[in-house]
């Protein structure tokens, strides 16, 4: 459909009206004074109508939550209401749908009828094989009217998304005993003794506890091991930086799965996480930190919001931080990086 009066179908309109006026005039019947009169109540109806129903009618996008797992079959559900009674046969609705952190998503039209006095819901099956944040911007909806021979444009601005999960399975699990224990010894050597003046609590030792956090005096009185926390020990975060290749999205899919994975692994073993990654919507280096599995899905949440990109994360990260080590992740691997 294009926008404004159908010529084709007009002329085609008014040739039939003429030919009706040839037979009203050969004729001389009532039969086709009736068909000329109800033809030209139809063409005002459908020039007139159009107009009234752009005024009465509003369009809704709804997604079926806010996260899935990838692979999920889901349904966005678009709503039709028209408060007015007069019908139209159809109207067109326009829409981009698809997954920006991996593409631009495409152009999508719809043919949907618009009854009158009432609402109509269509469900529109999706599923995304990648990661990502999978959107659904509804950009205009063209109303046509009954006889095709006219139709109006209604701007929209909607736009709905879902956040698509990756599954966190890791194929192996990563050894980090040697990166943990290096971090460990640097935040010791920064700190002043084992005295008391360098230790926030002192509290029941849980397994897993370093053994020189020991206190073995207090755990000689109170018959339990009790462990010092130094006040900087909490500051301990694993970083992790993060390359990806919007270019290669099986490879980007990729990346972030092994990501994923890899934060819920050390979450798992209560090890804070960091995680450093180059925006492409806004050509800047962005992070986020979690401790709880709750808060790495909100941190890989802020990752396909602001979208990947080919920045030079290292780089930009050791600028950032500099003299710390990481863990660098790209398609490639997971690598230790040095600070």
């Amino acid at each position: 459909m294009k926008r404004g009066t159908h010529i084709k179908h007009v002329l085609e309109f008014w040739v039939l009206f003429g030919i009706n006026g040839v037979m009203l005039w050969f004729f001389r019947g009532y039969f086709y004074l009736v068909i000329a009169v109800a033809m030209l109540l139809l063409f005002l109806y459908a020039m007139i109508s159009v107009h009234v129903v752009k005024k009465h009618v509003t369009i809704s996008v709804q997604m079926p939550g806010t996260t899935l797992p990838k692979g999920t079959k889901f349904f966005v559900k678009i709503t039709i209401r028209n408060q007015c009674f007069l019908p139209l046969v159809k109207g067109k609705l326009s829409l981009r749908v698809g997954n920006d952190f991996i593409g631009e998503p495409q152009e999508l039209d719809l043919i949907l009828p618009v009854n009158g006095k009432g609402e109509d819901s269509t469900l529109l099956p999706l599923s995304s094989s990648y990661v990502g944040k999978v959107v659904v911007c509804a950009e205009r909806f063209e109303l046509e009217d009954m006889l095709g021979l006219h139709s109006v444009v209604l701007p929209l601005s909607l736009e709905e998304h879902i956040y698509i999960l990756p599954e966190g399975m890791m194929e192996e699990e990563l050894d980090l005993n040697a990166y943990q224990a290096g971090m460990a010894e640097a935040e010791e050597s920064k700190l002043k003794g084992n005295d008391f003046s360098d230790v926030s609590e002192v509290r029941e030792y849980i397994p897993g506890d370093a053994m020189k956090n020991i206190h073995w005096k207090l755990s000689a009185k109170k018959d339990v091991l009790m462990v010092k926390e130094r006040l900087r020990m909490s500051t301990g975060k694993l970083l992790m930086v993060v390359a990806l290749d919007v270019e290669k999205p099986e490879q980007l899919d990729q990346t972030v799965e092994r990501v994923y994975g890899l934060g819920c692994q050390l979450i798992r073993r209560q090890v804070p996480v960091t995680i450093f990654w180059w925006s492409g919507r806004n050509n800047e280096i962005c992070q986020a930190s979690a401790e709880s599995e709750y808060e790495w899905q909100e941190a890989i949440i802020q990752l396909f919001s602001h979208g990947a990109g080919n920045g030079y994360v290292l780089q930009h990260f050791q600028r950032l931080q500099p003299g710390s080590g990481c863990l660098l992740i790209n398609n490639e691997g997971i690598f230790v990086v040095e600070g």
